[in-house]
């Protein structure tokens, strides 16, 4: 694929991690870190490379447009891959079959995230707003052999359930680093 070849591979060094295996993938800092902006087009190369089931989430998301949706529309444009992806209002269809999907985990039940179970990635932006029930929910739904779920958070409190998970107590398998 022509378009491919042409790709805009700025990318920050401090997430060079994100392109090796491990369960749990973490940055967080402050607003302006690149953190967001790296982890779209990490998982937008991802897709380019093979099918990737993508879901990205967050605590509230009561539309599409509270969602990550436009920055990997943007970025989708910016590196030069429109022609590979077909963003449509609710979804991102890439190369390979790859999908992206959007949901916020409040409002879900453990049923209906259920039907998210084939994931190979979920990214929880704004991870600081995440519940402890949510996190408790989410964890063992993304299950697929190999999966992994990224995190991205501003940290507000020590005491957020995101960052005593991710931070604090760490499960093994977690790589998290601070940008600023």
């Amino acid at each position: 694929m022509s378009t491919l070849t042409k790709l805009d591979m700025r990318f920050p060094k401090a997430l060079q991690f994100l392109f090796k295996p491990a369960r749990y993938k973490v940055a967080r800092g402050g607003r302006g870190s690149g953190k967001s902006w790296g982890f779209a087009r990490a998982l937008l190369l991802r897709c380019t490379q093979q099918q990737t089931r993508i879901l990205c989430t967050r605590e509230i998301q009561k539309s599409i447009q509270q969602s990550v949706h436009q920055l990997l529309s943007d970025q989708i444009e910016a590196m030069g891959l429109s022609d590979a992806f077909e963003i449509l209002n609710t979804e991102i269809r890439g190369p390979h079959g790859s999908q992206i999907f959007f949901s916020g985990l409040s409002d879900i039940t453990a049923t209906a995230l259920k039907s998210f179970e084939g994931v190979d990635i979920c990214w929880c932006e704004e991870a600081q707003a995440i519940s402890a029930k949510s996190w408790k929910t989410l964890i063992p739904t993304i299950r697929k052999e190999q999966s992994e779920i990224w995190v991205t958070y501003n940290p507000e409190l020590e005491s957020e359930p995101t960052h005593q998970m991710f931070v604090v107590n760490p499960p093994d398998d977690c790589v998290s680093v601070l940008m600023n």
